[in-house]
């Protein structure tokens, strides 16, 4: 079943590439699954993994504007690969965009959890950088 293309979504979309304004949530969502059941255990790269939870915030703001039915029904196709993600990662102090671009676009802990967070190969591959939370 495809996921809502509308209006409101088109909007959130403009600015991005041509293949996400045209296939919205019907290329994000599996995007993500991708990255929670391959990348968010292997990734090395901070630049791919920095792409990929990307992703996951243009599906929040997508969210944002969606009736309550497809809503839930998106919430509940997001919540294995979330669960995956945050099994094969581990939180750090710090936003992965770093505290300018964190208080510029207003990024939170609680909403953003997917930017407070990385797996071991990116964080071996930026020593200093990060802190694990404790």
């Amino acid at each position: 079943m495809p996921y809502p293309h509308h209006h409101q979504i088109k909007d959130i979309l403009k600015d991005m590439s041509d293949l996400v304004q045209r296939e919205g949530l019907n290329y994000l969502i599996p995007r993500w699954q991708q990255f929670a059941g391959i990348y968010a255990a292997t990734e090395s790269s901070l630049y791919e993994w920095l792409n990929d939870l990307d992703s996951r915030k243009i599906i929040d703001e997508i969210l944002d504007v969606l009736p309550a039915d497809e809503r839930t029904n998106v919430e509940h196709d997001l919540k294995n690969p979330d669960a995956t993600v945050i099994a094969n990662t581990f939180e750090i102090n710090e936003c992965v965009w770093g505290s300018e671009v964190e208080v510029a676009e207003g990024y939170n802990r609680k909403k953003n959890w997917y930017y407070y967070r990385m797996n071991e190969s990116v964080f071996n591959t930026e020593p200093g950088r990060f802190t694990r939370r404790t």
